[in-house]
This record gives C-alpha cells, sequence and structure tokens, in this order.
C-alpha cells in the first residue's frame, strides 16, 4: 500500500504547538527509530504508522536544531519569505534546487 506523506522535502512547515519555523529534510513512511517511550507521542500506534518528517528547526537562540516528528505535529506553512528566519529560508531554498538538480551518473 502506498503511504502518502503530506509534506515533501525541502518543504517549510510549523510545528503546530511550539510555533517553530522548520524545513523537511526526510521523510519516513513511518516511525523508524528505536521503540519510543511511553510518554512519547511516538507511543500512539497510530501515529507511529503514519509518516514521520526529519525537520530542522530553529530554536528560540536562533540555533538549527534536528527533530523528528509526527504529520499530526506539523502544519503547512503558507509564506516562503521570512526576513526574521533567513536560514530556514535559505535551507530550504538549498534542499529543493538540490532535489531539481540534474543528477550525474558515473
Amino acid at each position: 500500500m502506498m503511504i502518502t506523506s503530506k509534506y515533501g522535502i525541502g518543504q517549510q512547515v510549523r510545528h503546530k504547538l511550539l510555533g517553530y519555523l522548520g524545513v523537511v529534510v526526510d521523510v519516513d513512511p513511518e516511525y523508524s527509530l528505536d521503540q519510543p517511550h511511553d510518554d512519547d507521542i511516538a507511543s500512539n500506534s497510530t501515529l507511529r504508522d503514519l509518516p514521520w518528517y526529519h525537520v530542522v528547526m530553529e530554536d528560540d537562540n536562533g540555533e538549527a536544531v534536528h527533530t523528528y516528528l509526527a504529520e499530526a505535529q506539523i502544519t503547512y506553512e503558507l509564506t516562503d519569505d521570512h526576513p526574521e528566519q533567513p536560514s530556514m529560508d535559505e535551507l530550504a531554498e538549498s534542499i529543493r534546487s538540490q532535489l531539481q538538480a540534474p543528477r550525474l551518473r558515473n
């Protein structure tokens, strides 16, 4: 069965609870880390079977943080322009341009 993810690599998203802006850098069709802790959102088996996203977000100090989030934890980011967080815009643009670049064959 084909799993469709809502968000794609290079897409900007926002953390629903924390409000952090992020960029999707990879997508897993389902939860793929080690067994989650009981209090983790990943302990919910329904969410574990849906797509999970490797997302780089900028924390309150402007540091890039790699996070692993369930589809339910993120939402679409409507604008592509973030003067207050240009590094997230640059990351998204860089990933998208790499995805579109022709692959060189050996």
